[in-house]
């Protein structure tokens, strides 16, 4: 889960940076679709991330609270 959070958030990041490069060779409505497909990957690979690090913030206090 970790790593899939992490390939998504650089495939949108990549995508993002080539979208802001690229607006002057390509018409508006293809570039804003670019745009907000690159920022659905990108907000995915952080919620994914996000999910993780709750999942492990749980099992850490569950563990802590089987030693009391």
């Amino acid at each position: 889960m970790k790593i899939l959070g992490a390939v998504l958030m650089f495939i949108g990041a990549l995508m993002l940076a080539i979208f802001m490069f690229a607006d002057l060779t390509m018409s508006f409505n293809i570039w804003i679709t670019g745009f907000l497909i690159s920022m659905v990957i990108a907000a995915a690979g952080t919620v994914t991330l996000i999910i993780y690090l709750a999942k492990g913030i749980k099992a850490d206090k569950a563990s802590k609270n089987d030693f009391k």
